[in-house]
């Protein structure tokens, strides 16, 4: 998950125009009239089953597109195998409960009458290698799913798999702009995602010191009020950001409780957009702690790379969140949590900004029973030894994805960090990047790092695609290694791909890769998916 996000200005028009918003705002086709209508007709005539679970249910997953899901590895690893005999590792999304691990990526792109109107593309794991079973390409046109296509709707900008009713299947929520911000769940099922529906009585952030632009709203889940059941956090600052768990299945949440604004960073900070939600045990008590990233506004102009990006921290408990005086964390454009020294505390992980830090670095605040940051921190870079590659002469390139998992199989979670290169966005093309980083007993370090390039990966040069625009680790085939997912959400001159890396006992291999086109879940010809742009949720 993640991605540095700017403020868009509505722009009616082109559909270039308003895929470049997109791009802009992410950081990061037609159907013809009548998108739902179509969906349906082509799943009678393709003899898919319709999902039924209430009154409208939504296109249920199918065979992939021809041509949409290409894979290096032997024909047996990429084929569909049999449902698994156990479940799925703990906290790997299992939409349809069949044991093998799932996958849902949120684009930012054009859907069927909105330009901007954001779709959820979900890959179904095979249960061997990095194999995909079936695809679902989800929009608001479908019947099942609360309100319709629509400009810059951006629907499933923000995704998060949780099993949010507590039935053994993972759901799916998503967050959506069409008039204002809020939140629609997608129920897991025994046939995969079905019936979706709107959390009522959703609100937006109310932080003083932050601009606050609709766009800006985030979504994130975890355990915060340690009772068990998973939650949804959408709303800094309000009464009702909090939404506990478990949820009825009209989409109505157990409670709802606040969620206080951050302290304002800084006297000079004039305001601030939002820019990510991260959830995760800093403190190791057993309930889910919240992070935000904020792009602040200190009336200078400077490039974006080297602008204010403070983060903040609100402790999670039972009787509510706190925010202790004593933890201050380093500024960050991005960030991801996992516990890679071992230890049973999460660490933040955060791409740093500004100041003396490298921009190809990856700093760790380590979690602790006073919070993270109280016990130490530390960075690695290019100049860490093991960590392959140059530090980059061209101040464009710099992480802004990250996302932790244990891929090598050894108990201690690892990072992955993507440096794509928005060709709308940076002054010139350069090399699009993803670094991994082992963790290991004494934190995160340099041994055993391994840097994979788009152009090795035959991702589209010069930016056109974006690789790296989100990372992934999941274990899409219940090995005990997280596979790597990037995304090259691509452009109107290059199709966005996504490519799933097998994890081994030394990390990523690019051997065995599979790319999952845009074709694998609409090959329709004039509007740009932008597959993978939004977020990706496991």
């Amino acid at each position: 998950m993640g991605r540095d996000r700017r403020v868009i200005v509505r722009m009616d028009g082109s559909g270039d125009q308003a895929e470049a918003a997109a791009r802009w705002w992410s950081g990061r086709r037609a159907w013809g009239t009548g998108g739902g209508a179509a969906v349906v007709a082509l799943a009678v005539a393709a003899g898919m089953v319709i999902a039924d679970d209430g009154p409208a249910g939504i296109a249920a997953p199918y065979g992939c597109g021809t041509g949409g899901v290409h894979s290096t590895a032997s024909a047996a690893a990429a084929s569909a195998a049999p449902a698994s005999d156990r479940p799925a590792p703990d906290g790997v999304a299992d939409f349809d409960g069949d044991g093998n691990p799932d996958l849902a990526l949120g684009s930012m792109g054009d859907v069927p009458g909105g330009y901007g109107g954001g779709s959820i593309e979900v890959a179904y794991g095979a249960g061997d290698g990095t194999g995909i079973a079936r695809c679902q390409y989800l929009t608001q046109d479908d019947a099942g799913i609360p309100g319709g296509n629509r400009d810059e709707a951006f629907f499933g900008s923000d995704v998060v798999a949780r099993d949010l009713d507590g039935d053994g299947y993972t759901d799916l929520a998503a967050s959506v702009f069409d008039w204002k911000p809020s939140v629609i769940i997608m129920w897991g099922s025994e046939g995969g995602l079905s019936r979706g529906v709107r959390v009522p009585g959703t609100d937006g952030s109310h932080v003083p010191w932050g601009i606050d632009p609709i766009l800006d709203e985030q979504l994130a889940a975890g355990d915060f009020d340690g009772d068990g059941h998973p939650d949804l956090v959408f709303g800094l600052g309000s009464g009702k950001g909090l939404l506990k768990g478990p949820f009825e299945r009209d989409g109505t949440p157990a409670a709802t409780a606040p969620v206080p604004a951050p302290r304002r960073p800084a006297p000079d900070v004039r305001g601030a957009n939002y820019d990510d939600l991260l959830a995760g045990d800093l403190d190791g008590d057993g309930v889910d702690d919240l992070v935000s990233i904020h792009d602040a506004d200190t009336g200078a102009e400077v490039p974006w790379r080297d602008r204010t990006k403070p983060v903040s921290y609100l402790r999670g408990g039972r009787d509510g969140f706190t925010q202790p005086e004593d933890v201050r964390l380093p500024d960050a454009g991005e960030g991801a949590i996992g516990d890679v020294d071992g230890d049973g505390y999460g660490d933040l992980v955060l791409s740093p900004r500004g100041g003396d830090a490298s921009r190809s670095s990856v700093t760790v605040v380590y979690g602790a029973e006073d919070g993270p940051g109280t016990r130490r921190t530390a960075t690695v870079d290019r100049d860490t030894p093991g960590v392959p590659g140059a530090e980059p002469q061209d101040e464009d390139a710099v992480f802004t994805s990250l996302d932790t998992g244990d891929v090598n199989g050894d108990g201690y979670a690892d990072v992955v960090a993507g440096a794509p290169r928005w060709d709308d966005v940076y002054g010139e093309p350069g090399p699009e990047q993803v670094l991994f980083l082992a963790g290991g007993p004494d934190g995160l370090g340099g041994e055993g790092a391994r840097l994979f390039d788009g152009d090795d990966l035959g991702a589209a040069p010069d930016g056109e695609a974006d690789f790296g625009g989100a990372v992934g680790l999941t274990d899409l085939d219940g090995d005990g290694r997280a596979d790597l997912v990037v995304t090259a959400p691509g452009s109107d001159t290059a199709e966005g791909v996504a490519y799933l890396l097998p994890g081994t006992a030394e990390g990523p291999s690019a051997t065995g890769v599979t790319r999952l086109t845009e074709g694998a879940f609409d090959d329709t010809e004039g509007l740009d998916l932008l597959m993978g742009g939004g977020s990706i949720a496991h």
